[in-house]
């Protein structure tokens, strides 16, 4: 078998236009390292009511002491798989089982909101998430609908002591900051490892990773080529470039080379 038969094609997908361009074909991760879409069951966490604030908004009575907050599971069917914290260590959760998917967003929101080019984050279902610990009420919700800092679906989770990002409540799941989570050995485990990069086409950086690139939503939108030569994103140089060299040779010369 040859090396082109044992890596998958970029951005292939069978339902999705592709947009090709002169940096399409780039080797990949073999299909075995490829995470698999498969649509994963929501647990039994020992929920039994309907997940709150499912209808976004606001008007979750008793929020806190509901998923994905301070709960109590039936049955003791909740246990805790992974734990995460802020930085300064006055909030914590832990999570059930593992993530629904996990993804980079490139979107200007993310961008803007984390500091990064781009934002990693799990999925987990909201009865798959629990505070543990929340000292000095350093619990902090936003709203980015609202832009105030109040506990409105959609809305991002903090800590105010130390402004460290949690993860997103929307009304079913939660999307979680793998850099906050406490992983034995400091390894990721392959259900933290995204499936995706979703709004590719606000990026400010190519990720070439072989991972699907949508323009938009995941599986709703184009599929990306993975660089581009387009200005203004990075990196700067973009594959090998062409070197010439001047210069008198011998023992105690110059040589100066520069970039064509």
């Amino acid at each position: 078998m040859s090396d082109d038969d044992q890596h998958i094609k970029t951005n292939v997908h069978p339902d999705a236009p592709m947009h090709k361009g002169e940096h399409f074909t780039i080797p990949h991760p073999p299909p075995q390292d490829q995470q698999q879409n498969k649509s994963k069951p929501i647990p039994e966490t020992g929920w039994n009511a309907p997940v709150p604030s499912k209808d976004g908004g606001a008007d979750e009575p008793d929020f806190m002491n509901k998923p994905p907050y301070t709960w109590k599971s039936e049955g003791n069917k909740f246990v805790a798989a992974y734990t995460t914290q802020c930085w300064c260590g006055n909030v914590a959760f832990e999570f059930h089982g593992s993530p629904l998917d996990a993804k980079h967003c490139h979107c200007r929101q993310c961008q803007a909101l984390h500091g990064a080019p781009f934002q990693w984050a799990v999925i987990f279902p909201k009865t798959s998430v629990r505070l543990i610990k929340n000292k000095d009420d350093s619990l902090h919700f936003f709203s980015t609908e609202k832009k105030q800092d109040v506990h409105y679906v959609p809305c991002k989770v903090s800590c105010d002591q130390c402004r460290s990002p949690l993860f997103d409540e929307g009304r079913n799941t939660v999307l979680a900051y793998p850099g906050s989570f406490k992983f034995k050995n400091k390894k990721v485990p392959a259900d933290f490892q995204p499936t995706s990069h979703i709004f590719y086409g606000q990026r400010v950086m190519d990720v070439p990773d072989g991972i699907p690139k949508w323009s938009g939503h995941k599986a709703q939108s184009e599929l990306l080529q993975e660089m581009s030569m387009d200005e203004g994103t990075m990196p700067k140089y973009k594959g090998k470039r062409k070197r010439s060299c001047e210069g008198i040779t011998g023992e105690g010369s110059i040589r100066r080379c520069h970039a064509e």
